[in-house]
């Protein structure tokens, strides 16, 4: 970590693509795949920045250095402070946090508290405080916009899939094998679910909601008439046995 290039690029410390992929243990095309899957989450010029031309000719003679960019490269992508964030939000690892907090605290922050030891001790005092609070800010509003993991979403998978089979009656009643009323089953329990936490997809329900997420499916029942669609078809087979 205290052995990375200084890159800047307008005033603001970025990182490479190599350079973020090493510092999370990763490799530069996991980051570069990671960001192609989630290309609508990053915004040029406030999560990265992407340089060409001439624009890239100049960094490459400003940084003058051969083990930073490629000699052949035509395209550099910057990663700013938010776009680290981004990217360890989508790795969403123990390893990839832990040196995110090192990089927001030592890489990005270096510059701006360059200045600290011009001010009087009570002032630096304040502005320790001011950057700390910030910090818990910025956690707290992480934390609270953080999506369920890979684990979680199979485990809501789970559960809807055995409430679904349950309301069925069993993978060996008429309803179940019926593939258009098992259909509308399994949509149906992830519909409200999307529709109980207001998200376009079940994996997209809040981190801090998951546990609701689980209670909420565990409760599933079908309605109306979804339900009496699987009763009169689980009866009617009844039926036509006992005739």
């Amino acid at each position: 970590m205290n052995n990375l290039q200084v890159v800047e690029n307008q005033g603001q410390r970025v990182l490479t693509t190599k350079q973020l992929a090493e510092v999370y243990g990763t490799d530069a095309k996991n980051v570069q795949m990671n960001f192609r899957n989630h290309q609508g989450r990053f915004v040029e010029g406030k999560h990265y920045y992407l340089l060409h031309s001439n624009e890239l000719k100049e960094f490459k003679y400003r940084v003058n250095d051969i083990g930073l960019v490629g000699k052949n490269t035509s395209s550099l992508y910057l990663w700013t402070e938010r776009g680290a964030l981004r990217h360890a939000k989508i790795l969403d690892t123990e390893k990839a946090w832990g040196v995110y907090e090192k990089l927001e605290d030592t890489y990005f922050r270096v510059k701006e508290l360059e200045g600290v030891k011009k001010l009087s001790p009570l002032e630096q005092l304040k502005l320790q405080y001011e950057v700390l609070d910030d910090h818990d800010k910025r956690l707290a509003n992480l934390e609270n916009n953080m999506t369920i993991d890979f684990g979680q979403q199979k485990k809501l998978g789970d559960i809807a899939k055995r409430k679904a089979i349950e309301a069925l009656g069993g993978m060996y009643k008429p309803a179940y094998k019926d593939k258009g009323i098992r259909t509308k089953v399994f949509s149906r329990v992830w519909r409200d679910l999307k529709d109980y936490f207001e998200v376009n997809s079940y994996r997209d329900t809040p981190k801090k909601d998951f546990e609701r997420a689980k209670e909420h499916l565990e409760n599933w029942q079908p309605q109306g008439k979804l339900l009496k669609e699987i009763e009169d078809c689980n009866n009617q087979v009844k039926l036509q046995e006992i005739c």
